[in-house]
């Protein structure tokens, strides 16, 4: 016969926590410890590696996972469209100005869609993206090489070498209207400087008209996983059947892996004795933490040796004993674990910047937020 005792059951637990109160009080602290010890030091380390990789894409000039490179309209279109792709983001190139006042860092001029804008660290923080033909955007250091004033509404001329050449193209010069800046990061690789959809129309028409090759489609894409990049990116082309090791054939679809990536760069080349010793690091946290709380209960337990004694001499079952032991030990966690998280992550909040300190991404400019994950 089946006795409606849950009640009872749980109110010998709070009689039993509450006249062993002392001693509960420790063991919550010993959880609020290890939970602490456990959420300040992942905090840390996320931090520490995004901080890392921030720094790291904005050298590569973007943070999309990879790019295709040198794509026709069909190329773009099929690997845009194909299902092991997340989101992409379309660049054209229209040419280059390695010169004068960009001899020091290249300026790129180029079209980029909004994705591309985005993940280029590219977007206008004061005005807009061009939409027409003789509108331009770029940041303020490139506007200052030039010599104009960043104010939008301001006329520009830039004069450049057109095609897909960094060094070889048709010589250009024109004028636009500023539309949009931002400015400049001293660790990105070039100076960009976005033009609308319908200039490069424009100015691809006029390389084909004067025997050059169209303007080729980079595709910048985020895929499913941050895991085997370019293991996916060669799938992608294999099922579309193009080829990533040839270069100016008609089913080449080169491929660019985003070497910022943390998960991309251990992926592709594992230390094994590097993965053994953070494997072992782990498993030496997550026993010490196993101990310590272990021991803290075998203690809280063993000390009511002779309260769970009497209750199974006037008729308490062994599973009835098992209930109310487990919802002691919830109840001290449930008190315990959410303080830890919170002191965890104030406390690795705190140490973050003193961490990033140590490395060489705080000492080179790099304008790094070290707030945690």
């Amino acid at each position: 016969m089946r006795v409606k005792n849950r009640k009872c059951i749980r109110r010998l637990s709070f009689k039993s926590l509450w006249a062993s109160r002392k001693r509960n009080i420790i063991a919550i602290c010993a959880i609020a410890l290890t939970t602490l010890m456990f959420t300040s030091l992942f905090t840390i380390m996320l931090s520490v590696n995004s901080s890392y990789e921030i720094y790291n894409f904005r050298q590569a000039g973007g943070y999309s996972d990879g790019i295709f490179k040198d794509l026709s309209r069909e190329q773009a279109d099929k690997i845009a469209a194909h299902k092991g792709v997340k989101a992409s983001g379309e660049r054209i190139v229209c040419g280059f100005s390695s010169s004068d006042v960009f001899g020091k860092v290249a300026a790129e001029v180029s079209y980029m869609d909004k994705n591309c804008t985005k993940w280029s660290y590219a977007t206008p923080t004061t005005g807009k993206e061009p939409q027409k033909e003789n509108e331009i955007a770029m940041d303020t250091t490139a506007l200052r090489l030039l010599g104009v004033e960043p104010k939008l509404g301001t006329n520009v001329t830039i004069t450049y070498q057109a095609g897909n050449g960094t060094d070889t193209g048709i010589p250009q010069t024109d004028s636009f209207i500023l539309v949009g800046y931002w400015e400049y990061d001293d660790l990105m690789p070039v100076h960009y400087i976005n033009v609308s959809k319908a200039y490069v129309d424009k100015i691809n028409e006029k390389c084909i008209a004067a025997g050059d090759e169209a303007l080729d489609i980079d595709l910048n894409v985020m895929l499913p996983s941050k895991l085997n990049i370019r293991e996916q990116m060669e799938k992608i082309d294999t099922d579309l059947g193009y080829d990533w090791n040839t270069r100016d054939q008609e089913n080449s679809a080169r491929i660019g892996v985003n070497w910022g990536l943390t998960a991309s760069s251990v992926s592709s080349d594992i230390d094994f004795s590097l993965v053994a010793a953070i494997l072992a690091f782990f498993l030496l946290i997550i026993f010490t933490g196993y101990l310590i709380i272990y021991n803290i209960f075998q203690i809280s337990v063993t000390g009511d040796i002779r309260f769970y004694g009497l209750l199974k001499t006037i008729g308490t079952t062994p599973r009835q004993l098992r209930h109310i032991i487990t919802q002691e030990a919830l109840f001290l966690c449930i008190i315990g674990i959410p303080v830890g998280l919170l002191l965890g992550y104030g406390i690795g909040a705190v140490l973050t910047p003193i961490a990033l300190e140590t490395t060489s991404i705080i000492g080179t400019k790099a304008a790094i937020s070290s707030s945690p994950l």
